[in-house]
C-alpha cells in the first residue's frame, strides 16, 4: 500500500493512500467455511477447543459499489474523507498539485452510523 502526505493550495495536510477492494471484500467469506469434514483443511486438525461464539460470521457484510470494485484514493484531511476513482495512473509519484487537483474531484464521504 502506497501512503502519501501533501499541503492542499488553502496550506491543509491530507494524508492519501490506495484502497484495494479485495482486502474488504475478504471479510466477506468466512475463511474457516472451506474446513473439511473433519474439520481442518487435508491433514490439518482444527486447533480450537471451544465452538464459534460469533453470532453471525457475516454480520458486517461489505460490498462496494460498481465505481470502487477497482479500487480508490483515499484522502483524509483535518476530520474530513473523500475517495476517488478511478485510481489515477502515476498518482503515487504525483506532485502535491496533482494531488490536490483530484483532492477536489473526490468525492466527500459521509460517516453513517454502525
Amino acid at each position: 500500500m502506497s501512503y502519501r502526505t501533501f499541503l492542499d493550495t488553502t496550506g491543509k495536510r491530507w494524508e492519501v493512500w490506495l484502497v484495494t477492494p479485495a482486502a474488504a471484500e475478504r471479510r466477506k467469506i468466512d475463511r474457516r467455511a472451506s474446513y473439511g469434514a473433519t474439520g481442518g483443511f487435508e491433514g490439518e486438525a482444527d486447533r480450537r477447543r471451544t465452538p464459534d461464539r460469533r453470532r453471525s460470521p457475516f454480520r458486517h457484510s461489505v460490498s462496494v459499489a460498481s465505481e470502487y470494485s477497482n479500487g480508490w484514493l483515499c484522502f483524509e484531511g483535518e476530520g474530513e474523507k473523500r475517495r476517488l476513482a478511478p485510481v489515477p495512473p502515476g498518482w503515487a509519484e504525483a506532485g502535491p498539485d496533482r494531488l490536490a487537483t483530484w483532492l477536489q474531484a473526490a468525492k466527500r464521504v459521509v460517516k453513517c452510523a454502525p
